[in-house]
């Protein structure tokens, strides 16, 4: 199974969020997603998310400054760790590999994005949630 990280960085006063135009996999090709990659070899969900933040978008957070707030597995294929954070640097976001950054309105998502961020985003974003552990969601697969 493949881990993966994806975060959220917000701005402090939530209305804004940075996302990557997406070049690989093809399905997601051309679509917005959160920023991350796959987890390296002893690295925790946090420490893959502040690394894949600083090489895809340009800025330099600590592992204790994201909040891993849901999981997302489908079983023997791949595991997501969904984690947000809120910081004004948001808006010093760039494109630092052939994937675009960008940053879009929190509330007021564009078409093209991966369709669990219109869930996801939300979830994260709820003021009334609290995620003392990570919400844990088993995607099942398509039927044939």
């Amino acid at each position: 199974m493949i881990h993966y990280v994806t975060g959220f960085m917000f701005s402090e006063d939530k209305k804004h969020v940075a996302l990557i135009s997406k070049l690989q996999p093809s399905w997601q090709k051309g679509k917005l997603n959160g920023i991350g990659g796959k987890i390296e070899t002893g690295e925790t969900p946090q420490q893959a998310m502040a690394r894949e933040f600083a090489e895809e978008a340009g800025i330099k957070t600590q592992p204790e400054e994201w909040k891993l707030f849901t999981v997302l597995t489908r079983p023997d294929a791949y595991q997501v760790n969904f984690l947000y954070t809120h910081d004004d640097s948001v808006y010093s976001a760039k494109s630092i590999e052939k994937e675009i950054v960008d940053i879009y309105e929190a509330h007021l998502l564009p078409d093209n994005v991966i369709y669990n961020l219109r869930w996801l985003i939300p979830m994260a974003l709820d003021e009334h949630l609290r995620f003392d552990s990570p919400i844990e969601i088993m995607e099942m697969r398509e039927h044939s």
